[in-house]
């Protein structure tokens, strides 16, 4: 029994040791200078874009076959379960807990949304290539199984919203900066303002602000409406920078939710253009921005509009009638059927574009290449016919498979570096009664405690129910384990671009880093005891 205890707590340590290697290895570099933001950004895409998606390739053809594909349902229907209980946590700990105003759909969205990219991986790639799992077969089955869960998170994350709703923290009335640290009483929050208002009968106040919150301007419609081109890959967690003005240093070879978010701006600007909104003259002659300008912020759009429109009724009270013909025009002009088709068209394909990532691509791909026997014989050797050699003795396009096997184990290691990297640019408020501690335990709890405990509960309990085999040692190691991974950081990345240059994200930086730090001891302790469990 003492080496079976020595043996799970060397099992669920070793793997964390190694990935904080790569963390210490990330935040020493870019500390140094060695690892700028632009250098971030660009093994970011490489590892996006080209690693992933041949690691999911090259685990997928192998190790998916007619009899374990059915695992596909119970983990969606599984990481489905666990953002709904993050979520629903998010949304207790907002209305119990002092949240500054602006983090508000923050907190949501790192309660509800983890890393289910590098983390799982490096685990995984580490963890089953020892007993009691199966080095030939279950390497590759667990990094297949993650895909499902990454598949989710991107829908969740880019397709549905999650990403655009971290807009609603920066709309026009939402108070920013020092501001923002107001505490509020729980009837002016949003659960609680209903409970007050139509359980208890009360007359809650604030609503006039809670209105002016509502009141969003034609631009920020046009951006929450327009916007929807934000899609990319949450599937991992690239390193995005705490300081926004590195965030928009540099234009060339940006991360795609920079260019995304950049689209964004001018797909909103357009769309208010196509409503009629009428020009001042302030706006009319105001010069345009830089092609590599960063968009800007929501809340200085909101305060620029509110200044051009009073400019533009102090001269048409004057002698300006060129002024007042010019505004009336606008005011008249009514979008056409083909205007509206095209933008309606044009949000359609974007939502649509989310989908057509590299990653979700790849998982398309390589299931039909995997189930079905005669495209599989191409790639791996198969006892099913027929079975085609190449001159080496190996299948024809097994030279792919191997490709791919080389360009993705780079994922780990670079990935691991650009978390170390992303965190070493993090700054902390000072003083730090200025953060919401109580929010920040309570996030980690849940998140790293509550609910790992809960899937534990549930993974037994479809293994019990039959949904998931006894012996399908990977299958429930996966579902056990990113039950119980940290918050998304491409949040921070996707924040920075709706904050604009001038905001600080102190706040999502020292929940990110709470989280982070106590994973540690968290993620040991689940590995040990889902190993405990596999027997």
């Amino acid at each position: 029994m003492a080496q079976s205890a020595g043996y799970l707590i060397y099992a669920g340590v070793m793997p964390l040791i190694k990935m904080y290697i790569g963390f210490f290895l990330g935040f020493v570099l870019s500390k140094k200078g060695m690892f700028t933001p632009a250098a971030s950004r660009g093994l970011s895409q490489v590892t996006l874009n080209v690693g992933l998606p041949c690691l999911i390739f090259s685990s997928i053809i192998p190790s998916f076959n007619s009899s374990n594909i059915s695992a596909m349902g119970p983990l969606a229907l599984l990481a489905i379960v666990y953002q709904a209980l993050g979520f629903i946590s998010g949304l207790i700990i907002r209305e119990l807990c002092y949240v500054p105003r602006n983090f508000w759909q923050g907190i949501l969205v790192a309660c509800g949304l983890s890393n289910w990219g590098n983390l799982p991986t490096a685990v995984v790639v580490t963890l089953m290539a020892q007993p009691p799992f199966d080095p030939s077969t279950d390497v590759e089955l667990g990094i297949s199984f993650i895909s499902i869960f990454i598949l989710v998170n991107n829908i969740t994350f880019w397709v549905i919203g999650a990403a655009r709703s971290l807009a609603w923290d920066y709309l026009p009335g939402v108070p920013q900066g020092e501001a923002a640290l107001v505490r509020v009483p729980w009837y002016e929050k949003p659960i609680g303002r209903l409970i007050a208002r139509y359980l208890m009968r009360k007359d809650v106040g604030g609503t006039a602000a809670h209105k002016k919150e509502a009141d969003v301007s034609a631009v920020e419609k046009g951006v929450m409406e327009g916007s929807d081109v934000l899609r990319g890959a949450a599937s991992l967690d690239v390193a995005p920078v705490s300081r926004t003005e590195e965030a928009f240093a540099i234009n060339g070879d940006e991360d795609p939710e920079v260019q995304l978010a950049r689209r964004s701006s001018r797909l909103s600007s357009s769309a208010v253009s196509a409503r009629g909104r009428r020009p001042s003259i302030a706006t009319m002659h105001r010069p345009r921005t830089p092609p590599g300008a960063p968009p800007p912020s929501l809340v200085s759009r909101s305060a620029t509009s509110l200044v051009n429109a009073a400019n533009g009724r102090k001269m048409s009270t004057g002698k300006s009638d060129t002024s007042t013909s010019s505004a009336s025009v606008a005011e008249s002009h009514i979008p056409t059927f083909r205007e509206r088709l095209i933008g309606h068209v044009t949000r359609t394909l974007h939502y649509a574009e989310a989908i057509f990532h590299p990653t979700v691509i790849t998982i398309a791909i390589s299931l039909p290449c995997a189930l079905v026997p005669d495209l599989k014989a191409l790639f791996v050797n198969s006892d099913s016919k027929p079975s085609w050699r190449g001159p080496d003795g190996n299948p024809p396009l097994f030279f792919i498979l191997d490709t791919a096997s080389l360009f993705g184990n780079l994922v780990v290691p670079s990935g691991l570096i650009l978390l170390g990297g992303s965190f070493a640019r993090i700054r902390f408020p000072r003083p730090l009664s200025k953060l919401p501690i109580p929010a920040m335990i309570a996030s980690t709890a849940i998140k790293l405690i509550a609910i790992p405990a809960l899937g534990v509960l549930i993974v037994q309990g479809m293994v019990g129910g039959g949904m998931v085999p006894a012996n399908a040692k990977a299958e429930r190691f996966v579902a056990t384990f990113l039950g119980g991974t940290p918050a998304l950081v491409n949040q921070l990345m996707v924040t920075a671009l709706y904050a604009g240059p001038d905001a600080d994200l102190d706040t999502v930086s020292a929940f990110l880093l709470v989280q982070y730090s106590f994973m540690f001891i968290s993620s040991a302790i689940l590995t040990a005891v889902s190993l405990l469990l596999l027997g």
